[in-house]
């Protein structure tokens, strides 16, 4: 008596795309971390009528989304769409974080001081920084997008990793040249205001000192994770995906709260007002 076996087993199309079950509560945490300090940096910026700031709380609720999207992805770890969705969350937003956080800062110290570089000077550094800023996004989106694909199709690989690593080097690259502007402009700060009676706002250097290398750590791993292709030693070690991309980005955010621009003005219409009231009372004073 023979007995035929007609059951078939259903292979997923994709493997694990993530290669590891991801974590439940690292995922979990990574929500309510970037939802909490996104509903701090909104109300602040609500309160103090910051309304151009409202970048940032928004990148940060795409990140606790993309978290979220982490959660779902880790329950069906063979479906690209949810891989690629929650990849592009959590991969995109920093760099939106760094065009408020840096570019926008940096410009508003050159306006509020005077000083200029040479070659980078208020206006290039709003727009000249935002543009490669926007062009490495979307290179990093199809790179992301391809090399997500690539797990079905190995001729994809090559291009992909390409592709991936020219976004990721283009943001690495100008990350690192607005830290040594920084530098720069903190140097001349230093030698040329230093007969500024309001120095108060100067302390934004700090904020920008401590974005500035948290970003460029995060671009460096990202730059390591995916030079070394689909599921490399570094993509395949989900403790180095949260303590040097996750943890970063929180605590970016987190240096904002403290440093928030309705804390730490960098408009000339708080030192106008300053100065005329100081006048004023010097004259009642000169003629009493």
């Amino acid at each position: 008596m023979s007995s035929n076996n007609n059951s078939t087993i259903i292979r997923p199309k994709y493997p694990n795309l993530h290669g590891y079950d991801p974590s439940v509560g690292l995922a979990t945490a990574g929500v309510v971390g970037f939802a909490v300090v996104s509903i701090i940096l909104l109300a602040l910026s609500i309160r103090f009528k910051k309304f151009w700031f409202f970048v940032a709380p928004v990148a940060g609720a795409v990140m606790a989304i993309g978290y979220g999207t982490r959660i779902i992805s880790g329950n069906d770890v063979h479906n690209l769409g949810k891989y690629i969705t929650t990849t592009l969350l959590i991969l995109l937003p920093p760099t939106a974080l760094a065009a408020v956080f840096l570019f926008a800062q940096l410009g508003k110290v050159m306006k509020k001081t005077g000083i200029t570089h040479p070659i980078f000077r208020p206006k290039v550094v709003k727009y000249l920084f935002l543009i490669v800023d926007i062009c490495s996004i979307f290179i990093q989106s199809a790179g992301g997008a391809l090399l997500a694909q690539s797990a079905d199709n190995i001729n994809l690989q090559t291009p992909a990793k390409a592709v991936m690593l020219t976004g990721l080097t283009i943001a690495l690259t100008s990350f690192t040249l607005f830290f040594f502007l920084i530098v720069y402009l903190h140097i001349k700060v230093l030698r040329e205001k230093s007969d500024e009676a309001d120095k108060k706002w100067r302390v934004i250097f700090i904020a920008l000192y401590i974005s500035g290398l948290l970003i460029i750590l995060r671009s460096i791993y990202r730059v390591a994770e995916y030079a070394g292709g689909y599921h490399s030693a570094i993509m395949l070690n989900e403790g180095l995906f949260f303590g040097l991309d996750a943890l970063p980005m929180f605590l970016l955010m987190c240096v904002w709260i403290p440093f928030h621009p309705g804390y730490v003005s960098l408009s000339n219409k708080d030192s106008k007002k300053k100065s005329t009231t100081t006048d004023e009372t010097r004259g009642g004073v000169e003629m009493e």
